[in-house]
């Protein structure tokens, strides 16, 4: 895994702080609250199995949240720990409203999955020019669909950057739960990460960071990558955001790389 250089942690790390910021309000709610049901009914003395959809886990004996940002600077794939008395099993916490499955910007990307961010970035400028759109057009988002081996790394992470994940916990922001005759029944869905890659098509996102944001077809990066998106008029942002998501929108464009 390619390191990065320190102008590109400190870019990476100012684009993960509103990022971060965005996350704990919509999902820090979800993970504390799946943190205080398991620490509410379990303990050492008195383990417990928790069931949460297709999962059932045994001798659960505690949880606890990871925080804090991995060696890239993004946020960590990690987001609640399962301690049980074989071990321990990291969680990613998710809504049901399907959203981002991994953060960072190009530079997370990058770090995940170094070789295919310009293949990508490179097919994205042609399918835009050859759609017709010119310098100075708003364009729309695009998706690119990632492969079997590729998805896999980006739906489970790595050391590097706060994983690998176990398990996917997938359910509403706030956690309900049911404690009878030892088990723990939570109204999410615990998925095995492995079975959740398998079963899924993942895409590259790029996005605007403005909406307001130019194409402008020829323009390079210092990586020497294109970069699609202008300045904007407003706000002065410029370039794109590219995240890994799981599910397009029907009206979506999908570019082949």
């Amino acid at each position: 895994m390619k390191n990065l250089s320190k102008k590109e942690l400190d870019k990476l790390i100012l684009e993960m702080a509103a990022a971060a910021d965005v996350k704990a309000a919509v999902s820090e709610r979800q993970e504390r609250g799946l943190i205080k049901a398991i620490n509410d009914s379990a303990s050492e003395e008195n383990p417990i199995t928790v069931k949460a959809g297709p999962s059932t886990i045994p001798e659960v004996v505690s949880s606890y949240k990871v925080s804090g940002c991995n060696k890239f600077g993004c946020e960590m794939y990690t987001d609640v720990v399962l301690v049980t008395k074989s071990g321990e099993l990291k969680v990613s916490c998710k809504g049901t409203s399907a959203p981002s499955i991994a953060g960072g910007g190009l530079l997370g990307a990058k770090a995940l999955i170094p070789d295919i961010i310009p293949k990508f970035l490179e097919a994205a400028e042609k399918w835009y020019l050859e759609n017709g759109f010119k310098s100075g057009d708003l364009i729309p988002d695009l998706y690119g669909k990632l492969n079997d081996k590729d998805k896999r790394l980006a739906v489970i992470g790595t050391e590097e950057i706060g994983g690998p994940i176990d398990y996917m916990y997938v359910g509403p922001m706030d956690v309900k739960s049911n404690l009878k005759d030892g088990v723990l029944t939570l109204n999410g869905d615990l998925i095995v990460a492995s079975n959740y890659a398998d079963t899924h098509d993942i895409y590259f996102r790029l996005r605007k960071r403005r909406n307001d944001q130019p194409f402008v077809p020829g323009e390079r990066d210092k990586n020497g990558y294109p970069v699609i998106l202008g300045r904007s008029p407003t706000k002065g942002d410029k370039g794109r955001r590219i995240v890994f998501v799981a599910k397009v929108p029907k009206t979506r464009q999908i570019v082949e790389f």
